[in-house]
């Protein structure tokens, strides 16, 4: 018996998914948030990035 590698999209354990459901935490889910936007993105440009960073005091790593 081989492993079955599961496809983009496919459930863990083959159920059929209805909106809204509620999670195990108890929370309540309206929608499949992993068809909506890249959530990783950044809120700041690169440019405000950079200002930022430059404005943070420098850490010594040798420093105890």
């Amino acid at each position: 018996m081989g492993l079955v590698k599961r496809q983009p999209g496919d459930r863990r354990w083959g159920m059929a998914i209805e909106f809204p459901l509620t999670d195990h935490l108890g929370n309540r889910v309206i929608y499949d948030r992993r068809s909506g936007h890249q959530r990783r993105g950044s809120v700041a440009t690169v440019e405000d990035l950079l200002i930022i960073f430059s404005q943070t005091p420098s850490i010594d790593p040798n420093q105890k």
